[in-house]
């Protein structure tokens, strides 16, 4: 399938050069992206696009073409789709709607397109969706006009059966700077299923984890089957769980809701992650860059007070136990307090302690405790931090080199967050050394997801 994602060429049907016309956004998207491939527009009337003159007669199409996108109206797609076989075009993505999901009796313009691909051997993703975008290749095949130039470089695969979740994941993992190897909308899964695509991402050498948004599973043995076997984490959206939410489910993409308990348990069975939306995937996503969690047993440092009792609240919410530290290092951390009024526990809160070699020492000696799986730690951050350490810290690339070093030295899990402002926040994720996460409670629940992965491998 790799010519879904890195074609030498495509040729995209539907394209007019008028301002309304959707085709030609496929066209910009890819360019935008910086896809290198020839591009041959493909409409009914004459006219340029983008420099490129428009095919009015798709027979003239020349051979070796790799990927077909097509965006017509439904009864025109297998007619389409059978001048591709003619061409030996074996690749396409068919974006068009209006098969049945809207229309689910006896539907004819379906049947003839898979008639039609059975012929001619054709493997296509859709209909009703908006493609791909990969990252190394620069192909993006969405409709709707995108601004390309954000997103980010990664190793998530992610595949969604929705066309809007597709675009949302894009735009939002790139903000959280965790970056996207490929994302797939796949439609009604009229040809490949989630199942053909999970099972080239497993091994995709470009994609580490792999992320799905499911409105249903057609063929949950196979997927649980393909999951216990991957040696990449695969984290799971999945929606259509309710009466209400089935019937717009179905007239989206003709999707059918699963027995959402069963789900759940087949999910949980498999060693699959389960999140609740778009965001804790992304949660899930820093989560599982981070060493195997193997218990409940969590050290919880932060320099605030009332972080460190909401920190402790997140860790009983979430299955966790902060168990009592060693007398002996609690004496030595509250040997550097300034006004000796904090009595140290666990959750520790550092607001008496300003030295940094006293907060290194504790990270050092926490993470080597036997008895401890891993570490919460929420840093108190500002610019000018030296000011209120009275001596110099460090910059943001040398703090986040230090807990990358002792999260690799223990290899134990180090669930960070920053009290500090959104601008700071966002320069120390746009760093990329080490997954920040965005509050103190959001790292603890990361840590959760982290040990669901590790209790179901």
């Amino acid at each position: 399938m790799r010519e879904f994602f890195h074609p030498s060429n495509i040729a995209v049907f539907g394209v007019a050069d008028n301002p309304g016309n959707l085709g030609k956004n496929i066209i910009s998207n890819s360019l935008g992206m910086g896809f290198k491939g020839e591009i041959y527009p493909v409409g009914r009337e004459p006219g340029n696009v983008y420099d490129r003159k428009i095919i009015t007669d798709p027979r003239s199409l020349p051979e070796g073409i790799d990927l077909a996108v097509i965006l017509i109206p439904a009864r025109f797609v297998a007619e389409t789709l059978e001048i591709c076989g003619q061409k030996g075009i074996r690749h396409a993505i068919i974006s068009t709607a209006g098969f049945r999901e809207f229309d689910d009796q006896d539907n004819q313009a379906e049947k003839d397109i898979v008639n039609v691909a059975k012929r001619y051997g054709i493997q296509f993703i859709g209909p009703n969706c908006i493609g791909v975008i990969c990252t190394e290749s620069g192909l993006c095949t969405p409709f709707n006009p995108m601004r390309v130039e954000t997103f980010k470089k990664g190793s998530v695969g992610l595949i969604s059966q929705s066309g809007g979740v597709t675009i949302q994941c894009a735009y939002h993992f790139s903000e959280e700077h965790l970056g996207f190897s490929k994302i797939i909308s796949m439609g009604n899964k009229l040809n490949l299923s989630e199942i053909d695509l999970l099972n080239y991402l497993i091994h995709d050498e470009d994609t580490e984890q792999i992320h799905m948004y499911l409105e249903s599973i057609e063929d949950g043995r196979a997927l649980t089957k393909l999951a216990v076997a991957s040696k990449k984490p695969i984290v799971i959206f999945k929606s259509n769980v309710s009466k209400t939410a089935s019937k717009v489910a179905y007239s989206h993409t003709a999707a059918l809701s699963n027995d959402n308990r069963i789900v759940d348990f087949a999910l949980k069975q498999a060693g699959i992650v389960r999140v609740e939306n778009i965001h804790h995937m992304t949660v899930a996503a820093k989560a599982l860059q981070l060493p195997p969690l193997k218990g409940n047993r969590l050290a919880v440092i932060s320099m605030s007070g009332g972080f460190s009792v909401m920190l402790g609240d997140a860790c009983e919410k979430y299955g966790f136990k902060c168990p009592p530290l060693p007398r002996e290092l609690m004496d030595q951390i509250e040997g550097f307090r300034r006004a000796g009024i904090i009595r140290m526990s666990n959750p520790m809160d550092f607001g008496d302690i300003h030295d940094i070699e006293a907060l290194a020492f504790a990270l050092e000696r926490c993470m080597a405790l036997g008895d401890i799986d891993g570490l919460v730690f929420s840093f108190l951050y500002e610019p000018e931090i030296e000011k209120l350490f009275g001596k110099e810290i460090g910059n943001p690339e040398q703090i986040l080199n230090f807990i990358k070093k002792v999260c690799n030295k223990y290899d134990k899990p180090l669930a960070l967050s920053f009290l500090t402002e959104q601008q700071c926040l966002e320069d120390f994720k746009r760093l990329n050394i080490f997954p920040v996460f965005n509050d103190p409670v959001e790292s603890v629940r990361g840590l959760r997801l982290l040990r669901d992965y590790w209790r179901g491998r």
